[in-house]
């Protein structure tokens, strides 16, 4: 009898809303066929932040701080993050609807392993 864990339905999970992520942003792309209005200004600047988040924490940035700072800034800082992420989502998909797919699909894919991360951290 093989038995499901959750690790393995948290990544299916993930793995799913990328997918979507990548697929639908084309179509969407393609129906529309014109040219619409560029993403604003702190749309790039919270996509590069939820993105130079990612990259600090993949390459363990927060393992060269000590630990009580490290503690104290990593769940705060991807909870806001994810919260702008969403907003930006929102606001754009009204303006750029091929901009803001991704966006949802990178904020919740991070909002889903916050939420992943910190309950591995309390076990």
């Amino acid at each position: 009898m093989f038995i499901i864990g959750f690790s393995i339905i948290f990544l299916m999970i993930l793995g799913i809303i990328a997918i979507f992520t990548l697929i639908i942003t084309p179509f969407i792309a393609v129906r529309k066929n014109e040219i619409g209005k560029s993403p604003r200004k702190i749309s790039y600047l919270i996509i590069g932040l939820l993105v130079l988040h990612w990259l600090f924490f993949l390459t363990n940035g927060y393992a060269l701080l000590p630990t009580n700072i490290a503690d104290a800034i990593f769940m705060p800082v991807w909870l806001v993050l994810c919260v702008a992420g969403l907003f930006i989502a929102i606001f754009e998909f009204k303006n750029n609807k091929s901009f803001a797919v991704p966006v949802a699909g990178l904020t919740t894919i991070s909002l889903l392993f916050s939420i992943f991360i910190n309950g591995i951290s309390n076990m």
